[in-house]
C-alpha cells in the first residue's frame, strides 16, 4: 500500500485573487480618506470583520472607489461566503472594468463550479490582452477540469513565454505533465517552481513525489525533507517521506515518518495501513494488528488491508482470527494472490493439505511471479 497515490493527480493551484489598493486617485477629501481606509484593511488582509468594515467604511465615504467592492468580495471569499463575494466583486467590475477585477471573479466562479462562467471572464480579459498570465492560468485550470491536458499544457506555456518568472505557471505546468505520464518533465516543472518560489512548500511535495515515481530516492528524500521543513504539520509530507525511506532500506526512519503521520492523522486510512503493514514486514506482528485493526475500520472495503490483518493474525498465532480475515479478503477480491497464497499457510498448519494445495495454486494463476506461492506448493507436493 503506498501513497504516491496522495501526491500525483491533485488539483492544479491557481493563485486567489488578492486586495488590492485604491490606486485611482481622487481629489475630494472623502476619497483621500476611504483611500486611507482601504490601505489599513490591506495590512488587516485576515477576512476579519474588522478588515471589511474598513472597506465599508471607504464605500460610504466613496461609493465610486471600485477597490473598496473588490476588497469586501475578496475578503468574503477567504471567509467562504461566496454568493456575497461574487456580487461585490460584480459591483467592483460595473464601477471599474479592470483586468484584475475579472480574473478574481473568475477564480471565484471557479470555486464555485461555475466553469462556463469563469471561462468567459478569462476569455474577456484575454481578448484585451493576450499576454495575461493569470488569465492563461485560469483557462489551464479549466482545461484540466475539462480533462483538455494537452490544451491545458499549451496554454500554461503560453503563458511561460510571456512571464518566465512565475512560479504558479511551473507547478501547474508540473501537474499537468504527471497527469500526462512525464515525470521527467513534470521534475524539470517543478524544480523551476521551487528555484522561483524556494519556500514553496507544495512544489517541494510534488518535485518529491515524482522524483520517487523516477526511481531517483536520494534527490527525493532531500525535496521532501525541504516540505517537511517548510510544512512540518504536513501527513502528505510524512507519508512520501515514509515511502522513500522505506524504498532506501531506512526502515527505522520509515517507520519514525509513518509514526508521525499517525500521530498528525490518526483518522488517516493511509497512515494506519502503510504503518501495519511496514511493522509486519520488520516481524512485529502484534503492533501491525493494532495499526491495520484501524485501518480496516476506517476502510472496511479493503481488500489489501484484510489481507495484511490475516497475515498478522497468521503471524501472532490467532488461527482463527487469520482465517476470518483472509477470507474477507479474498471475498472482497478474489484475484488477491497473497490472501490465497496466506490462507494455504494456514490451512496447511491446520493439516488441511489438498486445501492448501489449491489456495496456493490459485495464488500462483494470479500471480505467476509469486515465488512464496510457489516454494509452497512444491513443500505440499504438487499432485
Amino acid at each position: 500500500m503506498r501513497n504516491s497515490a496522495h501526491i500525483r493527480g491533485m488539483l492544479l493551484a491557481l493563485g486567489g485573487a488578492a486586495a488590492l489598493w485604491a490606486r485611482s486617485s481622487f481629489a475630494e477629501p472623502p476619497c483621500a480618506e476611504a483611500a486611507r481606509l482601504v490601505k489599513q484593511g490591506v495590512e488587516v488582509g485576515d477576512g476579519s470583520d474588522r478588515e471589511i468594515e474598513l472597506y465599508r467604511r471607504a464605500h460610504q465615504l466613496c461609493p465610486k472607489m471600485a477597490e473598496a467592492h473588490f476588497n469586501i468580495g475578496v475578503a468574503l471569499q477567504r471567509r467562504g461566503e461566496l454568493p456575497e463575494a461574487e456580487r461585490e466583486l460584480r459591483a467592483a467590475i460595473s464601477l471599474k472594468d479592470e483586468e484584475n477585477f475579472r480574473i478574481g471573479l473568475g477564480a471565484l466562479l471557479l470555486q464555485k463550479g461555475e466553469v462556463s462562467a469563469a471561462r468567459e471572464q478569462y476569455d474577456r480579459v484575454l481578448g484585451r490582452n493576450s499576454r495575461n498570465v493569470q488569465a492563461l492560468q485560469g483557462v489551464a485550470v479549466i482545461l484540466e477540469k475539462q480533462q483538455k491536458l494537452s490544451e491545458a499544457v499549451e496554454a500554461l506555456q503560453k503563458a511561460e513565454g510571456y512571464d518566465a518568472s512565475n512560479a504558479t505557471t511551473f507547478f501547474n505546468l508540473g501537474v499537468l505533465q504527471e497527469k500526462l505520464k512525464r515525470d521527467s518533465l513534470a521534475i524539470a516543472a517543478y524544480k523551476r517552481a521551487c528555484e522561483l518560489q524556494p519556500n514553496n512548500a507544495l512544489a517541494h511535495l510534488y518535485l518529491g513525489g515524482a522524483q520517487a515515481r523516477e526511481g531517483q530516492l536520494l534527490d527525493a528524500e532531500r525535496s521532501l525533507g525541504r516540505a517537511a521543513q517548510l510544512r512540518p504539520d504536513d501527513i502528505r509530507v510524512q507519508l512520501a517521506l515514509a515511502e522513500v525511506f522505506e524504498k532506501r532500506g531506512q526502515l527505522d526512519r520509515a517507520e519514525g515518518a509513518f509514526r508521525r503521520a499517525v500521530e498528525l492523522g490518526p483518522n488517516s486510512f493511509y497512515a494506519q495501513a502503510n504503518l501495519g503493514v511496514l511493522l509486519l514486514n520488520r516481524g512485529r506482528p502484534e503492533e501491525a494488528v493494532g495499526a491495520l485493526t484501524k485501518a480496516s475500520v476506517l476502510d472496511p472495503k479493503s481488500a489489501k488491508v484484510w489481507s495484511a490483518l490475516g497475515h498478522a493474525e497468521l503471524e501472532a498465532k490467532r488461527p482463527d482470527l487469520a482465517r476470518e480475515n483472509l477470507r474477507k479478503a479474498i471475498l472482497l477480491d478474489p484475484s488477491n494472490a497473497n490472501a490465497h497464497n496466506n490462507l494455504g499457510v494456514l490451512l496447511q498448519r491446520e493439516g488441511e493439505v489438498d486445501a492448501a494445495r489449491k489456495e496456493f495454486r490459485e495464488a500462483i494463476q494470479l500471480n505467476p511471479l509469486l515465488e512464496v506461492a510457489r516454494k509452497n506448493l512444491e513443500a505440499v507436493g504438487a499432485e
